[in-house]
């Protein structure tokens, strides 16, 4: 058996205590990456008051450190930010080093912006990426010229790009000339599972942060809309930790909230998985998105997906595990509900087995543990 490598995961974005689900598909790799290595996550937070901070956890073989810093105020707060952001990471740097050494990987997830500065700390180390930003895409949520153009060479510079698709890793490609592989978001298997008995329900769930731009949440509300003329033997949920305000407003003008729609707030990993249990089909209604790890969480508890062919969805979504729509065609979404109300099977071992042997925990960290064993200096 080799040695284990030792991994410095650093995350632009990660859990925290002001915004607990803020990357958590990049905890989930991590998590993974440390089944066979050393891992150890490095992440700045801003918070209000307080001073400089390092905070320290383990579990199993994954140490994890988040370092705070206060956040700026005044006429010149952008400088003073930017400024106390670097003192930040190099204060998580030397903790690092103190307790672990020098690694032997560097994994960076999400260039921006910790990715900007992280080779002057780590001249040498050779460099893997992981990318989740759909900001590198054109369109509303795309990302300025200057900041792809301080992007693109940290690209250059990796040994390894790692996108959570092939269409976010081809628009890597364009921008920088670089290769890739992709890695695909990951799922705990043994959370995730298949329910224990069979449970008769008519539930759809939505799972997201609600950003309309990409999730075109309102559409879907009018989808739902339309199936109640329909049929009046199903829910609708919705489970986000972003703001449902405008989408409550909505749903209450269409007369469908506690009525067809249903709202509920943040919810625990182990709780979506048992929410997950109760449910028809899991629906995206994506403008773009992608590859977000709520779709394979589904497949793995047996779940198939109603979704749109959008980014990087189709790559993994077929006609055995899901019914791929276009975007913002609201008859289409409403005739696909439809087709699981009237009983379109889907054979629920046959989804867990795919989603065990592309996005089980086992998969990810031997495909992490093979990219770490081959990159050289």
């Amino acid at each position: 058996m080799s040695t284990p490598k030792n991994v410095l995961f650093l995350a632009s974005w990660y859990p925290n205590p002001s915004n607990p689900t803020l990357g958590n598909f990049i905890q989930k790799h991590a998590e993974a990456a440390s089944k066979s290595n050393h891992v150890t996550t490095l992440s700045v937070h801003s918070r209000e008051g307080g001073e400089f901070m390092v905070e320290k956890t383990t579990r199993d073989n994954l140490s994890e450190l988040r370092v705070f810093y206060p956040k700026a105020r005044g006429l010149f707060k952008r400088l003073v930010q930017y400024a106390r952001f670097r003192k930040a990471l190099a204060l998580g740097v030397s903790t690092y080093r103190q307790l672990a050494g020098e690694p032997d990987v560097l994994h960076l997830n999400v260039v921006f912006p910790l990715g900007l500065l992280v080779k002057r700390h780590f001249p040498r180390t050779p460099l893997v990426i992981t990318e989740h930003a759909s900001g590198l895409h054109d369109g509303p949520n795309a990302y300025p010229k200057w900041m792809l153009k301080r992007m693109i060479p940290v690209y250059q510079q990796a040994k390894a790009i790692l996108p959570v698709s092939a269409n976010l890793g081809e628009r890597i490609k364009t921008l920088a000339g670089t290769w890739y592989q992709v890695l695909p978001n990951v799922v705990n298997e043994e959370i995730f599972n298949l329910p224990t008995e069979s449970i008769a329900s008519n539930r759809f769930v939505h799972i997201s942060t609600l950003y309309e731009a990409a999730k075109n949440v309102h559409g879907m509300l009018r989808a739902v809309k339309q199936l109640s003329t329909t049929t009046q033997d199903f829910e609708f949920h919705i489970i986000t930790d972003g703001d449902a305000t405008q989408a409550k407003a909505l749903a209450n003008e269409l007369g469908l909230l506690d009525r067809f729609v249903f709202f509920h707030g943040t919810m625990e990993t182990q709780e979506i998985a048992a929410f997950l249990h109760r449910c028809k089909a899991l629906v995206l209604f994506s403008n773009f998105e992608n590859f977000p790890c709520v779709i394979p969480e589904a497949w793995m508890c047996g779940v198939p997906v109603i979704a749109t062919a959008v980014n990087g969805i189709p790559e993994f979504a077929h006609a055995e595990n899901s019914i791929l729509i276009e975007p913002r065609n609201e008859d289409q979404l409403t005739q696909a509900m439809l087709e699981i109300l009237h009983g379109k099977h889907f054979d629920a071992q046959a989804l867990r087995s795919y989603a065990l042997e592309h996005f089980s925990y086992a998969a990810i960290s031997k495909q992490l543990d093979e990219v770490y064993r081959n990159i050289r200096n």
